[in-house]
């Protein structure tokens, strides 16, 4: 067989001219995509009437490389072809097509929660310090003592009557062993007078009212002797028998034995009035008197211990040690506060609130207290009273609220305060399914039947427990909303929810 050379401008034709379809004659639908010269050549070869200069091209592109290129791709086509009618002739009955494959994103894994309709409690939120319910001082009854020992320190449960210090009490120990001693002398003379006189003495008092009896009767003799020398130099010194001194000096004696009669004669009577009061006993007004005295010696004792007591400074009440003024050494004084107790250990917290939300506050209303400083600490109290006046420069009154005992609470803290004023039904859902804007507001990712979602701006109310949020307008009860994973989505995104 004459080869006949390939023409030379088939055999160099541009591979990156735009490519034709070529349709195989066999009812089978591929394509396969072939230059514009090479598409023609295998039309050519393939049709029954082949036409002029066609029969060189083909054998251009049938030999070298070209012509293994060709001849592969051709045999491929064939086969898919006869694969194809083969499957169509052993169909006996017809079948669904297989769905047609579409091309989309990955779905984002994610959870749902449903939206749930519940009671959500309205709450106004207020802050102020923790303050004592009732602080009692505590003072020392017992002026110008030196302190000589403290027991307690601040921040100390104490008990009513224990011990918190002592002052110095040696002076008033010398004191009431004095005043003890003077109980004991009106004691024995108390008992004295009530036993009566001894026979004894009764004698004595004779002895002495016979010797005062003596005495006055000498006395006597002697005045009346004095008498008669004054008679006799009365007479001689008239008859000039005696100068006038010797006189006087008779009448001075005279004069000195009557004063010596008169002393004789009192001492006589005071015997006599001591003889008769020990042989009636004593008087009733005499054992008063004596009665009396011993009632102010033991008044004085009852004094000194009471101020002996005052040295032991005691707890008034039970409660915590506020405060701790009392120093080893320091000299006490009647308006001095040494401690300060709070009362039971109950304390209470006292927040502003300004007069127009006061009409929401009630006593007895429940209230969750927190604090800035302590994130752990949350505490549950009840409003415990309104203050009826309001400050007249901050148009707000205080309003007082119970607290639980607690270690962690101390006066002067600041706190905060969330009071439940209401109770209302509301829609709410998890925290973490709303998702805040830039622009203040808040939208939520709601779950469609195709698996889609839908961001719907909300309007979010109260925070509930739970970490969940009312929801005030935007969602309805049943739908359910993306909670993990909505930080991720935009509105349309294909999803797959998980457990």
């Amino acid at each position: 067989m004459t080869q006949t050379a390939p023409n030379p401008k088939k055999s160099q034709l541009n591979r990156s001219s735009i490519a034709k379809p070529v349709e195989l004659k066999q009812d089978v639908d591929v394509v396969f995509y072939l230059p514009d010269a090479e598409a023609d050549t295998y039309a050519q070869d393939a049709g029954s009437s082949p036409q002029s200069g066609t029969e060189d091209a083909k054998k251009g592109w049938l030999s070298g490389g070209k012509g293994l290129f060709l001849g592969i791709g051709i045999g491929v086509l064939l086969a898919l072809g006869a694969t194809r009618l083969v499957s169509s002739q052993q169909a006996d009955a017809p079948t669904a097509e297989p769905p047609v494959a579409t091309s989309s994103a990955p779905s984002q894994s994610v959870t749902v929660a449903q939206v749930t309709s519940e009671s959500v409690n309205r709450r106004l939120d207020a802050t102020g310090s923790v303050a004592a319910f009732e602080m009692s001082p505590v003072l020392s009854q017992a002026t110008g003592l030196q302190i000589q020992q403290v027991l307690v320190e601040e921040g100390q449960v104490v008990k009513a009557g224990q011990l918190l210090a002592r002052l110095d009490d040696s002076v008033l120990q010398a004191q009431l062993r004095q005043a003890q001693a003077s109980v004991a002398q009106a004691e024995a003379r108390l008992a004295e007078l009530r036993a009566g006189s001894r026979s004894e003495e009764i004698a004595r008092a004779k002895e002495v009212v016979s010797s005062a009896e003596s005495a006055v009767a000498a006395a006597e003799s002697d005045l009346e002797l004095a008498r008669t020398r004054v008679d006799r130099n009365k007479k001689l010194q008239a008859e000039g028998a005696i100068a006038r001194d010797r006189l006087d000096e008779v009448y001075n004696q005279e004069r000195s034995y009557r004063s010596q009669l008169e002393q004789a004669q009192a001492r006589l009577r005071e015997a006599n009035q001591q003889l008769a009061q020990l042989q009636a006993g004593p008087r009733r007004e005499v054992i008063t008197q004596a009665e009396a005295q011993l009632a102010q010696a033991q008044a004085q004792v009852q004094s000194m211990m009471a101020q002996l007591n005052n040295t032991r400074i005691v707890a008034p009440v039970s409660g915590k040690i506020a405060e701790r003024n009392a120093r080893v050494g320091d000299v006490t004084s009647g308006s001095q506060t040494l401690f300060k107790i709070i009362e039971n250990g109950r304390l209470e917290l006292i927040v502003n609130v300004p007069e127009t939300q006061l009409p929401q506050i009630k006593p007895g209303q429940s209230v969750t207290i927190t604090s800035d400083a302590d994130s752990s600490l949350q505490l549950s109290g009840k409003v415990r009273e309104i203050d009826p006046i309001i400050d007249e420069a901050s148009r707000q009154a205080q309003v007082k609220i119970n607290l639980p005992a607690s270690a962690a609470l101390k006066p002067g803290m600041f706190l905060r305060a969330s009071i439940t004023t209401s109770a209302a039904q509301g829609l709410t859902v998890p925290a973490k399914a709303i998702l805040p804007q830039s622009d203040g507001s808040a939208i939520a990712y709601i779950l469609q039947p195709d698996n889609t979602v839908k961001a719907q701006s909300v309007e979010v109310g109260e925070p509930l427990s739970d970490n969940r949020v009312e929801i005030k307008s935007g969602l309805s009860v049943g739908d359910r909303v993306v909670v993990k994973g909505a930080a991720y989505l935009k509105d349309g995104d294909t999803v797959e929810v998980v457990n």
